[in-house]
């Protein structure tokens, strides 16, 4: 089955470290944006089934529940969605409440994703969040008392002025909450946001490498001693509550997206709606509203298929790759296994083949022996 994915590209403000296609002070445009996204949807002219569905963002839960409720009712019309499916929602902390949070659950969403972050306030403020350390912990216990059982955070770590004690604080949080899920990234200095014309500019530096690596290994450890599997790169999971959406992103699995800047792939091709709202409130439903698109290539298709799964921790199956592309994966890229199975970069699994622990430290690395 597919995944279905919707753009919410509204937020307060941008944060520090962001680079998604979001934007603050447009809030006028939410309920003419939510029909737009319904036109489209209802333009959709290939029908087919879906076991999950997401809205990102941007800050979706800056919609009403209603008009998610209505997005998704537009969605259920055309697609045939699974009564099992994965419906997640992201939402920051200062934008969740106990009402919110039932609302939802009564339109079907059965997953939320909180943008915590962190658990300090000072850190807070320098990434430019809007909510604090309390808020967020009242948004999860909203969430989880509202019914929905199924929660994931985001938290970051390798920040400008973060401490390893910061990330221990924040790992000691996490024992104390209903969570199931977390995303903890390593900061990621994006070109295009304030936090790199920052450094650029001298007025912050990064902890050096050693200090991340041991924020890292601090998240890793703990996450393991809460019973949290580490199944993806960035991703830690309680059994059988890995995010089902996102593993079709790594899994080579098709997916449609909606609203502006979207992105879809069906196989053999991948687009990307304008990005552009008033145009794409103009041009939904009675037009294209593709703003690119490409033919993959059959190399650059086993590439792909390569660098995404071992974005998991199961890694590559060669029977799967086998299915995809009727050769064997050690007819393609049998020297670059070698190769980094010999730097110890990758390990041999009872299906295929996966990154090691030091190779997850050198995943980018990694990833790019795959493509030619």
């Amino acid at each position: 089955m597919i995944g279905l994915y919707i753009h919410i590209p509204f937020c307060i403000h941008k944060c520090l470290y962001c680079d998604f296609p979001s934007y603050g002070g447009i809030l006028q445009y939410r309920q003419a944006y939510v029909e737009a996204v319904c036109r489209e949807i209802d333009s959709w002219s290939d029908a087919a089934a879906a076991d999950t569905v997401y809205f990102g963002g941007g800050t979706p839960s800056l919609l009403e529940a209603g008009q998610i409720g209505a997005i998704l009712d537009h969605l259920q019309k055309k697609f045939t969605i699974d009564p099992a499916a994965e419906i997640t929602v992201e939402a920051n902390p200062d934008s969740m409440t106990a009402a919110y949070a039932a609302a939802l659950c009564s339109y079907g969403v059965n997953r939320i994703s909180l943008g915590v972050q962190s658990f300090n306030d000072d850190m807070l403020r320098f990434l430019g969040r809007i909510h604090t350390a309390e808020q967020a912990l009242q948004s999860v216990r909203d969430v989880y008392d509202a019914g929905i059982d199924n929660i994931s955070i985001d938290l970051m770590y390798g920040l400008p002025r973060q401490t390893a004690d910061m990330v221990k604080y924040d790992m000691d949080i996490m024992k104390i909450l209903p969570v199931c899920h977390a995303s903890a990234y390593s900061l990621i200095v994006e070109a295009g946001t304030v936090l790199k014309n920052g450094l650029d500019q001298g007025e912050f530096t990064l902890p050096d490498d050693k200090k991340i690596e041991e924020m890292g290994k601090l998240v890793h450890d703990s996450m393991h001693a809460m019973g949290f599997s580490h199944y993806e790169i960035s991703s830690y999971a309680k059994a059988g509550r890995q995010s089902r959406h996102n593993c079709k992103y790594w899994q080579y699995t098709p997916y449609i997206g909606f609203g502006v800047s979207a992105h879809s792939f069906d196989g053999s091709r991948r687009w990307a709606n304008i990005s552009n709202i008033p145009d794409y409130i103009r041009r939904a439903g009675q037009q294209s509203v593709i703003g690119e698109s490409i033919d993959i290539q059959r190399q650059r298709a086993m590439e792909d298929y390569c660098f995404l799964a071992l974005r998991l921790r199961k890694g590559i199956e060669y029977a799967d790759f086998e299915r995809h592309f009727g050769v064997s994966l050690q007819s393609v890229f049998g020297d670059v296994v070698r190769r980094l199975s010999d730097q110890g970069l990758l390990e041999k699994t009872g299906k295929g083949c996966c990154m090691t622990e030091e190779g997850l430290s050198y995943g980018n690395y990694v990833f790019s022996r795959f493509i030619r």
